[in-house]
């Protein structure tokens, strides 16, 4: 399939708007589009020869398409859809970078029947203004969906509806942190890295030996700073706003008046200030992954900051030891290595796979069972997951996915969203990174079963009455909080002042408030 990335100049109409879904019926035996067509029928009808008609829905996935491969990941996906649910399904990748804007105005210009969330889109906020299907009332008719999540998929309900289905996570350790260079790490005689000063020796030593080139070019680098020093102090109830304290679990607490924010003001000013921030790191995406990577793989970089451990285990490593057989790697967790609390995981609409919903909803339901044969059914995962065995993939003798002799840019992202724990094949990632990764599942399983379930669990914010304020924070972030997190600052005193009371006129006391409320009648809910 022609990769298609949206364009700022997709129509963008009002996100309060309806959404309707994009159906498009085609003759099975052909590729011609009809739309207005029935439903597919299921059981027996008549006898009759006629051939079966066939809904294509359209699908965002994140990441870059494989090279090759698709046309046998379609002719495998078809054989199954069309038979078992009378669709078929086809995927536009939206490459990392802009994808939270380029996600928004796909939803708003009513693109696609299935989208992908996550905590880098604008998912609830769009889920509040009705964008798509509330899909209690059809997990009646989807009950292996059901069970296979043991019924916590009322946990992810908003305002009382459920509006998405989660990836499904298997106890288990990882989340954002650094990769780094271990065989330079160990060259340059440096410590271990296992906590901010370390990591920073670490950077130091990278400028001088690279200095060409600045170490950290992704802007989400002062959130990163901040959170590896609440790591072991705070629970994150609203991502970039509030926070709650582990000895006081439910009172609220602005980020901005903590005082780590203003040591992780000064600490990324200091990097600012030192070159190991690019001076243009505003004009950045918000995600300058994809632009690490690259760097890395011609050893023109020898970390990358801002990344996910899934993300760098399925997305770099094997292009890095592809392109670099002789490096080693080793990671360094923003969370675990800080002490922070694990706790089993929390079933919420993190990462997440919706339906759009508008005046054509009768396809909700095939769609819907789309996603429950993703999720329980092994052969629709492999080929959503990993693609066609023997192109995208492939399986040892003892049944781990490995990539041996398979191009690099012919791995194939899994369908984002669709992550389910129980389903996923363990993966025999290249030399060293194995163990590595074997070694935080097992630290993080072990941690999340004395730590229990997460007080949070559950609890989500409704910022339905909230829109003006949301506004109006945003733009105070854009303008004045983004270029003090990266370190623009030659008064930090003044500036956090300004941010104060930019922060109030914006209403800021009105939104801590709301979510005091909210967080209030949760625990008492409890």
């Amino acid at each position: 399939m022609k990769k298609k990335q949206i364009t700022k100049t997709m129509l963008v109409t009002s996100m309060a708007l309806l959404l309707g879904l994009s159906t498009a019926c085609s003759n099975s035996n052909s590729g011609s589009g009809n739309s207005g067509s029935e439903p597919a029928k299921t059981g027996n009808t008549a006898a009759t020869d006629a051939p079966k008609e066939i809904v294509e829905l359209k699908a965002i996935t994140m990441g870059n398409e494989p090279k090759s491969g698709l046309d046998n990941f379609y002719k495998e996906l078809d054989a199954l859809t069309e038979k078992d649910l009378g669709i078929r399904v086809r995927f536009d990748y939206i490459p990392w970078g802009d994808e939270k804007n380029q996600i928004s105005r796909a939803i708003a210009a009513k693109e696609y029947d299935l989208y992908v969330g996550g905590a880098w889109s604008d998912f609830a906020n769009f889920a509040t203004k009705n964008a798509f299907a509330d899909l209690t009332p059809l997990l009646e008719e989807t009950p292996d969906l059901v069970e296979h999540y043991k019924g916590s998929l009322d946990r992810v309900k908003i305002d009382g509806k459920v509006f998405g289905i989660p990836q499904y996570n298997k106890p288990g350790g990882g989340g954002e942190g650094m990769l780094y260079r271990e065989d330079l790490r160990q060259k340059w005689g440096l410590p271990e890295i296992k906590n901010l000063e370390t990591a920073e020796q670490y950077l130091y030593k990278a400028k001088e030996e690279y200095p060409s080139t600045p170490m950290l070019n992704d802007k989400r680098f002062g959130t990163n700073i901040y959170s590896q020093l609440i790591a072991s102090k705070y629970y994150t109830v609203a991502a970039d706003y509030a926070v709650a304290s582990y000895e006081d679990p439910y009172k609220i607490i602005s980020i901005y008046d903590t005082p780590e924010y203003k040591e992780a003001v000064a600490k990324a000013k200091q990097w600012y200030d030192d070159g190991i921030v690019d001076h243009d790191v505003l004009a950045a995406q918000g995600n300058a992954t994809a632009e690490t990577l690259e760097l890395m793989k011609v050893d023109q970089k020898p970390l990358e900051f801002n990344n996910h451990l899934g993300a760098v285990s399925n997305n770099y490593i094997n292009q890095l030891k592809d392109a670099l057989p002789d490096s080693t790697y080793g990671w360094y967790d923003f969370l675990m290595d800080n002490d922070a609390p694990a706790f089993l995981p929390r079933m919420s609409p993190s990462t997440i796979t919706m339906i759009s919903v508008g005046a054509n909803t009768q396809y909700a339901l095939q769609a819907l069972k789309f996603i429950e044969k993703g999720h329980t059914d092994q052969t629709y995962y492999n080929l959503l997951a990993y693609g066609v065995e023997g192109e995208n993939y492939k399986v040892d003798a003892d049944g781990y996915i490995l990539y041996e002799g398979i191009p690099t840019d012919n791995i194939k992202p899994a369908w984002t969203g669709l992550y389910d724990g129980y389903q996923a094949l363990q993966v025999n990632y290249p030399g060293e990174w194995k163990a590595i990764f074997d070694n935080i599942q097992a630290e993080g399983a072990k941690r999340a079963e004395a730590g229990g379930t997460d007080p949070y669990e559950g609890f989500s914010f409704d910022t339905s009455s909230l829109a003006t304020e949301l506004s109006n924070l945003e733009t105070v972030k854009t303008q004045y909080i983004q270029p003090l997190s990266v370190g623009m600052s030659n008064d930090i005193d003044g500036d956090l002042a300004k941010v104060q009371k930019q922060l109030k006129d914006a209403g800021f006391d009105t939104y801590l408030a709301e979510l005091q409320k909210q967080v209030d009648a949760f625990k008492a809910s409890k």
